[in-house]
């Protein structure tokens, strides 16, 4: 771990942090964000988070669903339920028929998002 001094353009330490040795300077005018950027590590280069690209297809069950396209390691969540993705696609059965929002995070090179199915009659 390394310490580092922070100081305004008068000389002056205004914090002093801890952590990572592997800081990127980006130019002031950037419109990085963490939210929207992610550091390639091997590279050592900021660079866009991507969207997630998932294909929702209706299951056997009117009522179920199956995801592909989802990376191996993000969390999903939906109603109520969480699940780490791996390399499989997923299947998702709710138990009445409506509107679900499924939420998408925990990749550092892809964006967090939600999206919404409709299943049975709704």
């Amino acid at each position: 771990m390394y310490k580092y001094a922070v100081s305004d353009l008068k000389g002056e330490i205004t914090k002093v942090l801890s952590g990572s040795p592997l800081y990127i300077r980006v130019p002031n005018d950037s419109d990085v964000l963490d939210t929207t950027h992610y550091v390639d590590v091997e590279t050592e280069t900021v660079l866009p988070k991507r969207p997630i690209e998932v294909v929702v297809e209706q299951g056997a069950d009117p009522l179920s669903i199956t995801l592909t396209g989802v990376p191996s390691g993000v969390t999903l969540s939906t109603n109520g339920m969480e699940t780490t993705t791996d390399d499989q696609p997923l299947v998702i059965e709710y138990d009445v028929p409506g509107t679900y929002t499924i939420s998408f995070s925990g990749l550092v090179n892809y964006l967090d998002h939600e999206m919404e199915v409709t299943v049975g009659d709704a």
